[in-house]
């Protein structure tokens, strides 16, 4: 039975020793987000019959004809990060918005947010998430 032990135990100490402990530099991989209120953009346009306006922490995209509303947010990752997920909160209907993710450097993330022509989109909060390591 003791020669069965001491193997056992050998395993189980490897199997728990921290990776700093066993001369292993750690790689871990992490989960992160960041969140930014529908007002919170990096910068705004608008073209033809469309309007943007703030409400509070919301942001209100609306056409009454032809043309686009737009709003860009700016996020900024780890060197390390992967590729993101993007969530926007729209408060009602908003079948006319458009979400699109770009990468445009190797920390940062620009989520656009368009609505062409006739309809109204209030975006309450745009969300990335994003797996990245140290």
């Amino acid at each position: 039975m003791a020669r069965f032990l001491a193997p056992l135990v050998l395993v189980i100490a490897l199997f728990g020793a921290s990776p700093a402990v066993a001369g292993v530099a750690p790689n871990l991989n992490l989960y992160g987000g960041q969140t930014k209120n529908g007002s919170e953009t990096t910068s705004r346009s608008v073209k033809g019959s469309c309007t943007i306006t703030q409400a509070v922490t919301d942001l209100v995209l609306r056409c009454d004809g032809k043309g686009t509303a737009q709003a860009n947010y700016l996020f900024t990752v780890p060197k390390t990060a992967g590729s993101v997920t993007t969530d926007v909160t729209f408060d009602g209907a908003h079948k006319q918005a458009i979400v699109a993710t770009k990468r445009v450097s190797d920390t940062q993330f620009r989520v656009t947010v368009t609505l062409k022509g006739p309809g109204r989109a209030d975006l309450q909060s745009v969300m990335i998430r994003y797996y990245y390591h140290v």
